[in-house]
């Protein structure tokens, strides 16, 4: 079946999570090769969940979803976290961005653990390697000792080192996925 015959609730959701300006939009942009979402500086930039049908070999026809930040603020923010995670519950497959020079935050574990509790595999895009205080390693590091890291699930999570803005590990990424 092609993609144009795939009804949307048969194709995989693939969908993009993490915390403002971690870099999901410019990530969804990198992995589509458009400009579909807005990227800003501004943090929250992304107010609704963004979905973009494509054809993703070996898989076929997919579903790829931008979210808002899952560590959005205030009342209006609530809700924004709120529709990602209804999309995480509808999600096949997530990808968790994480900003390199940020590292890990609560928010960050609690939709690992989310993912986790509903048997959706995570890909972590650890994001923005190129930026000059940019630590993966600590991001690979403070997975550990969570107790996240891909041996506890089995295979289930994966780390990918990864920079939208440069497009460096996109294929590494698109082969995990």
């Amino acid at each position: 079946m092609g993609m144009n015959d795939t009804p949307s609730g048969e194709r995989v959701h693939i969908g993009f999570f993490g915390r403002r300006n971690a870099g999901k939009s410019s990530l969804v942009n990198a992995v589509t090769g458009q400009d579909l979402a807005i990227v800003s500086s501004v943090r929250g930039t992304t107010t609704d969940p963004v979905y973009k049908t494509m054809e993703l070999l070996p898989l076929g026809p997919v579903m790829i979803i931008d979210t808002p930040g899952i560590d959005d603020e205030g009342e209006l923010g609530a809700l924004r976290v709120r529709k990602s995670y209804q999309v995480l519950n509808k999600t096949d497959i997530a990808i968790l961005v994480v900003a390199a020079d940020d590292g890990i935050m609560p928010q960050t574990i609690e939709a690992i653990n989310h993912a986790k509790a509903a048997e959706i595999p995570i890909i972590v895009a650890v994001n923005k390697i190129d930026k000059e205080n940019a630590d993966p390693d600590r991001v690979l590091q403070q997975l550990t000792e969570h107790g996240l890291v891909p041996e506890e699930w089995g295979g289930e999570t994966i780390v990918c080192k990864i920079s939208a803005k440069q497009g460096i590990g996109i294929e590494n990424l698109l082969e995990m996925v």
